[in-house]
């Protein structure tokens, strides 16, 4: 890999036999570096076993202990100058409790029964395929009535429990049997790597403070004290969920560390993995205190090799990447084609177009942001904050609505949305004459489908239904229980969003009008705000069983998830000039005999009744079959509509296919 430096190791850490254990650290300007030797790993503890010193090479600092050292554990001291840190190994794989001391072990000890058989569902690779559904760990098992087993709760092992369901009510499926019957193909973790924070302790926390990017999160094992407990458990975790059919995206987020001066990056080599702003100090692209300099040559060697590690170690089927808009697009480039070269072509990559600040970003080097999308490799997706804002209002404005609230066209506290910024998201933000339309988004930021990924709403913000309560409340107290008119505009928004192109991303509980009471920023927020409550599948089991019918429909009808340049030409949009109205028809020249050759979509968001003509890349048939209203949605005839100016009441959405028999070439 030419783009590191011809000192650097291709294995940096430790590598463990039971008659050597070989240790590597990068410390260009180290004077001194010490092997510290413990025997337990928290921190707290005098086990100091001894100090050993490490030879220099250039800038890397090595060392051979002939022995078995399998269960030690270790840091390094490192002097500079007259001053002397602690730090933990940047390469550690495995760690103590609360992550202060790096872990030797073999890693085949942490492998779980049969893991040398697990192997990745047999997904296409192409994210236009995917049901991505994105939960917490603790989120997911926490609620007492969820099934899960007291000792599972909140812990990397709920995952295995594959048969769970609420405890009143043995028909409904709750967990992974429940994703199972949904149809979801992926579920996406929110970070589960080391993170800062008391492993012993009850507070909430979203994962966001990266400590150690190489290990597991310990709070969620069932022994955080023990450094193989984690690793087997998470892999457990993952193999269960491919067991099941289920891949596993993992959130990550190198663009910052928890800690800045004393952070294991600055503490290893000062001023080097973080960027500087004007002044000399840590930027703060991230609104964390730093941002990582993924540019520099031994920074993204680290990303590049973590991100594999985990890809092969721990089987995972995809990355999300926090803020991605803090990384350079050659790093980002790189981590795609590492993964390809490595026969991970099918793993997936998408990430956040954006970053939290004025990142420091210099040139030749480009941010791997919205602006510069056609600079990424194809297999790299971002996130369509187009699309959430058009449908439903400004993010960072609660009050605010859009097309689904009826609120297109009306003047809003923070930005006003009108039809045409929608339609643009329906094609992924990818057409330049739909794109044109859209007074936000005049130009089409994506080339295809297959860089976008399409949603409503994700861990941070509003919840849909929270938003959705609060922007319709006329009241300053907002109750958060089933209003049938939110729960109607909360179809609208699934029948929207699954005929529209891109990859298909849900929050956990989405489905289920999931509330965390109008917290928007949930992230310290106790557990009981958080948790997925799995009751509510009980009040809200229509509209979960419309996000299924519009998941069956989309996967019958290939033009949604096409994922080429010409994906929206299929597409064709009724001409009319009235607000929060839409409809589309989709044609699909391929279409074998006897399967859909056509599909429509029609949704009103207004109060009142409108009459629409439909156009379409084809000859529009004389009668078409319902597959989906305000009552449900499915591939199953629910009645039919005659004629080509269809009548559709306030509030309401229907999906129409041409009968297979048609004759509408």
């Amino acid at each position: 890999m030419s783009n590191y430096p011809a000192s650097a190791s291709k294995q940096l850490g430790v590598k463990y036999t039971p008659t050597q254990s070989l240790f590597k650290l990068w410390a260009p300007t180290a004077d001194q570096v010490l092997l510290c030797l413990y025997e337990t790993g928290g921190k707290t503890e005098d086990t100091l076993l001894k100090k050993l010193p490490m030879k220099r090479a250039g800038n890397l600092w090595t060392l051979a202990v002939k022995e078995d050292l399998k269960g030690r554990f270790y840091t390094y001291q490192i002097t500079r100058k007259k001053k002397t840190v602690e730090t933990v190994d940047l390469y550690a794989k495995a760690v103590g409790l609360n992550g202060d001391r790096g872990a030797i072990l073999d890693p085949a000890d942490t492998d779980p029964v049969a893991w040398q058989e697990d192997r990745r569902p047999d997904f296409s690779g192409r994210i236009t395929d995917a049901l991505i559904w994105e939960t917490h760990i603790a989120d997911f098992s926490s609620d007492p009535t969820g099934g899960f087993s007291p000792e599972t709760r909140g812990k990397y092992a709920a995952f295995t429990q594959t048969n769970t369901h609420l405890a009143d009510h043995p028909e409904i499926a709750t967990g992974v049997a429940y994703l199972k019957q949904l149809g979801v193909n992926y579920i996406h973790l929110l970070p589960t790597f080391d993170f800062d924070n008391d492993e012993t302790g009850t507070a909430y926390n979203w994962g966001y403070d990266p400590k150690n990017y190489n290990v597991p999160e310990g709070c969620y094992a069932t022994d955080p004290a023990d450094p193989a407990c984690r690793i087997r458990e998470f892999k457990q975790l993952v193999q269960a969920l491919h067991n099941a059919g289920i891949g596993v995206i993992l959130d990550v987020v190198y663009n910052h560390t928890s800690r800045t001066v004393d952070s294991w990056f600055n503490l290893t080599e000062p001023n080097y993995f973080y960027r500087q702003d004007a002044d000399g100090g840590f930027a703060d692209g991230s609104a964390c205190g730093n941002e990582v300099a993924s540019e520099r040559p031994m920074v993204r060697k680290y990303i590049v090799e973590s991100v594999l590690h985990w890809a092969t170690e721990y089987h995972l089927d995809g990355f999300r990447f926090d803020l991605m808009g803090l990384l350079d697009v050659t790093t980002m480039n790189l981590i795609r084609r590492t993964l390809n070269k490595n026969g991970l072509e099918k793993v997936l990559m998408y990430g956040e177009p954006w970053d939290a600040g004025s990142n420091e970003i210099k040139e030749p080097d480009l941010a791997a942001n919205k602006n510069n999308l056609s600079r990424l490799d194809p297999g790299i997706a971002v996130f369509n904050d187009d699309f959430r804002d058009s449908m439903k209002g400004f993010v960072f404005e609660e009050g605010d609505g859009a097309f689904i609230q009826g609120q297109n066209g009306k003047k809003q506290k923070e930005r006003t949305y009108h039809d045409g910024d929608l339609m643009a998201a329906v094609l992924a933000n990818s057409d330049p004459s739909i794109s044109a339309k859209s007074p936000l988004q005049p130009l089409p930021w994506a080339k295809n489908p297959s860089q976008v990924v399409t949603y409503v709403a994700a861990h941070d913000n509003l919840t849909l239904w929270d938003k959705l309560c609060i922007s319709t409340a006329k009241k300053k107290q907002v109750k958060f229980r089933r209003k049938e008119k939110l729960v109607q505009m909360n179809k609208m928004a699934a029948a929207l969003q699954f005929t529209s192109l891109g990859g298909m991303f849900l929050q956990a509980g989405e489905e289920f009008a999931r509330t965390k009471l109008g917290d928007e920023n949930s992230f310290v927020s106790p557990i009981a705000v958080n948790q997925l409550d799995w009751n509510r599948l009980t009040a809200f089991g229509d509209l979960t069983a419309f996000y299924y019918g519009m998941w069956q429909i989309r996967q019958h009808f290939s033009p949604l998830r096409a994922a080429d340049d010409e994906a929206g030409r299929s597409y064709r949009f009724a001409k009319d000039q009235t607000e929060n109205l839409i409809a589309y028809t989709i044609f699909d020249e391929s279409a074998s005999q006897g399967a859909w050759k056509q599909l429509a979509v029609i949704v009103n968001s207004s109060q009142d009744p409108q009459k629409i003509k439909l156009r379409s890349g084809g000859k529009l048939p004389e009668k078409w079959t319902v597959i989906a209203n305000n009552q449900q949605a499915g591939t199953t005839p629910l009645g039919t509509i005659t004629g080509k100016k269809i009548k559709i009441p306030g509030r309401s959405l229907l999906v129409l296919v041409a009968e297979p028999t048609a004759q509408n070439k």
